[in-house]
């Protein structure tokens, strides 16, 4: 069994980082096998809606998200953890979700 554990704050370390982190001992205790990703500091657009995704079973924007597809796919279970921005989760990590 694996859990992805996805870290969407800029801070590859912060706090967003430690609470993933205890996640991770439980899981690990657990004999849950995990892997933690940053993609806050990435660079990553938004959607645009061309839908060649349905098609390709990939994003044709060439960034960060066609590779957390593939670990997502393989992964049984995600976690996601996001600083708080502006009463929201921060920009980057909302535009890989909405891809």
């Amino acid at each position: 069994m694996k859990v992805l554990l996805i870290n969407g704050s800029p801070n590859e370390f912060g706090c967003t980082y430690t609470a993933l982190s205890e996640a991770r001992k439980v899981f690990e205790q657990n004999g849950i096998e995990t892997e933690i990703i940053t993609v806050g500091d990435k660079e990553v657009s938004g959607c645009n809606v061309c839908c060649a995704c349905t098609k390709l079973g990939k994003c044709i924007k060439d960034d960060i998200v066609n590779e957390l597809i593939e670990k997502i796919e393989n992964a049984d279970g995600v976690v996601i953890g996001s600083p708080v921005y502006y009463a929201s989760l921060n920009g980057t990590l909302k535009a890989i979700l909405d891809r």
